[in-house]
């Protein structure tokens, strides 16, 4: 089950910040970019904590975190070292979101559960 929850996180949380990155009204600007990519991978994060709850919650975590900074590194080719700091910020409150939306979804499928097998 850990497996199928790090390829899926690996390649959802990947795919959320590639659609926060196209949502996004002005690439060029740093802020509603973050944002953009901040609520894509949110509510990715949600939906993964409800499908494997909260077990899976550290390798999800991590294996989401390593897909983002996968996909930051080819970003950072041309950055001055003001752009890398900032954008090494924006990535470790990415990855620190998604433990807290991860613990949320396992809590949400926890109380899903419990209602549907009844007292």
């Amino acid at each position: 089950m850990k497996l199928v929850a790090a390829i899926s996180a690996f390649l959802f949380i990947a795919l959320a910040a590639i659609f926060g990155v196209n949502v996004s009204a002005d690439q060029a600007a740093p802020w509603p970019t973050f944002l953009s990519i901040s609520l894509f991978v949110a509510a990715t994060s949600l939906v993964l904590g409800i499908a494997f709850g909260r077990p899976a919650m550290w390798v999800t975590t991590l294996s989401g975190g390593l897909a983002l900074f996968i996909l930051w590194l080819p970003l950072q080719y041309y950055a001055t070292e003001e752009s890398l700091i900032r954008s090494a910020m924006a990535l470790l409150c990415i990855v620190l979101a998604q433990a807290p939306l991860f613990i949320v979804g396992g809590l949400l499928r926890t109380r899903i559960a419990a209602r549907m097998c009844g007292p």
